[in-house]
């Protein structure tokens, strides 16, 4: 009787054994079944991460929406906020009056969305297009100040001189962002107030391409003025402005003009609007000695050089100029013509067209 309960109690136990070890298995199993499906989740995790869809173009000059979603293109499983932040590449270019993929690549996850509005834009700064040498949406600098002194300096210009304030970063007027370059041009003959940049002129070589917003606050006078010069070691400067109240390109040396200021070549050049933002682009081919100008998207017939002579445009032009060109300012400077109050904002220079939008 004994031998039998004390080999019964044995078996019991052992059956007892047997069962605690099996469900210590299967929870083993179930446990390890949990893994894969973290693993899945952060798998999916990345690839909300790398999913460029989740990106947006960002609002103008880095606005608050360049960065992905909160959740961009993320997957919920594993984590709830996967993904989340710049996934993606941002687009933190300017209103890109141009600029459409200014951004530096967002951070994968954790940066609050939104966060690239200061992003490199391929080389160059927030405001401009991938490949851009100089670009400026003026957010980086405090309102009242100098332009970054990275990109702009005073400009000096040799055959007259300047008693105008200096250009300053200014948050009354903005075609993107919350900031622009405000110009506050005088009356005096010849007095120019303008801020330029040769290092990155220079980079971009023989064709050069250029996209700005140009802000007036009053009707280009009558009288000659240049909001835009680029220096010329063979003639001086080749300049942007205003004659008989509508846009010339003007060559110092001969003091030429496109088009000529006949009637019918003002006719074909265009009159700017006033206290409204004016998108700007212009073309130079050096080797070939060819101009081209677009405002607002549109090519301006009046504003081209293009080597073949065209009455009342580059007729009196001609095609034997081939610039030679050191820099670019931005500005005013005026012959006589008046007082000018103007805004510059997403400056842009490029080896390619940049375009307004």
């Amino acid at each position: 009787m004994w031998n039998w309960y004390h080999h019964w109690e044995m078996l019991r136990l052992a059956l007892g054994s047997l069962t605690f070890a099996g469900l210590i298995s299967l929870a083993a199993c179930s446990s390890d079944g949990g893994s894969p499906s973290n693993s899945a989740g952060a798998a999916s995790t990345t690839a909300g991460a790398s999913n460029t869809a989740g990106a947006s173009t960002g609002g103008a000059g880095g606005s608050g929406q360049t960065g992905g979603s909160a959740n961009a293109g993320a997957s919920n499983a594993g984590s709830g906020n996967a993904g989340s932040g710049n996934a993606g590449a941002s687009s933190a270019g300017a209103s890109n009056g141009g600029a459409n993929n200014g951004g530096s690549a967002g951070s994968a996850g954790g940066a609050p969305a939104g966060g690239a509005g200061a992003g490199t834009a391929g080389g160059g700064t927030a405001g401009g297009p991938t490949g851009c040498a100089l670009c400026d949406d003026f957010e980086g600098v405090a309102a009242g100040m100098p332009p970054d002194p990275a990109k702009w300096t005073s400009t000096v210009l040799s055959d007259c001189m300047s008693t105008a304030a200096k250009p300053l970063v200014d948050a009354s007027q903005h075609h993107s962002g919350a900031q622009s370059l405000k110009v506050a041009g005088t009356a005096s003959y010849c007095d120019y107030a303008m801020v330029g940049n040769s290092a990155a002129f220079k980079a971009l070589g023989n064709i050069v391409y250029g996209r700005y917003y140009v802000r007036f606050e009053t009707a280009l006078p009558a009288g000659h003025t240049a909001f835009m010069i680029f220096p010329d070691t063979g003639i001086k400067s080749l300049r942007v402005g205003g004659q008989n109240s509508a846009l010339q390109w003007n060559r110092q040396s001969d003091d030429a003009t496109l088009p000529s200021q006949s009637p019918a070549g003002i006719a074909l050049s265009k009159v700017p609007p006033v206290a409204t933002w004016m998108c700007l682009e212009f073309m130079v081919d050096q080797a070939k000695g060819l101009i081209s100008t677009w405002v607002d998207g549109t090519l301006i017939q009046g504003l081209v050089a293009d080597a073949t002579p065209t009455a009342d445009v580059d007729m009196a032009w001609g095609s034997a100029y081939k610039p030679m060109l050191t820099g670019v300012n931005i500005g005013w400077q005026n012959y006589g013509a008046g007082a000018m109050n103007l805004w510059f904002d997403d400056f842009a220079l490029s080896t390619s067209r940049i375009n307004c939008q």
